[in-house]
């Protein structure tokens, strides 16, 4: 699986639950305001030993419920688009796009987070905070990652997020220019192929 598309997925399933009340009372509050957010994030990929597997850098726009448009630059260009119902996973250098329903399964998975639906998070995560970051563990075995951070900056926006996957790799995700609730098209949440695009449908 492609850098992008399980980081990707990951992101896709943020928001979720908490088992100690404080902290997760905490992230709701931090979390309820935010209706829709988007901005720019710069991205570092490392393995267990802490060596830079890959960077990258784009920008994004998340709204509840469970919409969010994923752009990633060079040098892997890729763009993920999600409606709540449906995903589209698009790679120009392969003009490919995969597309697949948003199921139960991936919503269980972390930008729920950031779009997601702020009372579930204490069904699907053990949170914990700690120096200025909450920690999530997901309560699910199977899930794609093993721990997740968040932290907040001084104005109530996330700052940065940090997420362990099984594999024992690292990702590290830094946002800036974040803009809290701004209005956004509808038309961001789809994807029209462009002619002569493949089209996988991962059903």
């Amino acid at each position: 699986m492609k850098p992008l598309l399980r980081t990707a997925l990951l992101i896709l399933g943020l928001v979720a639950a908490g088992a100690r009340a404080d902290a997760t009372d905490e992230l709701s509050r931090l979390l309820q305001p935010l209706n829709s957010i988007s901005g720019k994030f710069q991205q570092t990929l490392t393995d267990e030993r802490g060596e830079v597997l890959q960077k990258s850098s784009g920008d994004f726009s998340v709204q509840r419920p469970g919409k969010l448009r994923w752009k990633t630059g060079e040098p892997f260009p890729q763009l993920l688009v999600t409606n709540n119902k449906k995903l589209w996973l698009y790679d120009p250098d392969l003009e490919q796009v995969t597309i697949r329903p948003v199921d139960k399964r991936m919503k269980d998975t972390p930008a729920l987070l950031l779009g997601g639906k702020v009372e579930e998070i204490r069904g699907s995560f053990e949170v914990t905070s700690k120096k200025g970051a909450y920690h999530l563990k997901p309560k699910n075995a199977s899930s794609p990652f093993k721990t997740m951070e968040i932290r907040f900056a001084k104005n109530g926006l996330p700052d940065s997020m940090t997420v362990r996957d099984s594999m024992g790799q690292t990702t590290k995700i830094k946002f800036r220019g974040l803009k809290a609730n701004p209005k956004l098209s509808a038309a961001l949440f789809t994807f029209k192929p462009p002619a002569g695009t493949d089209i996988i449908k991962d059903e």
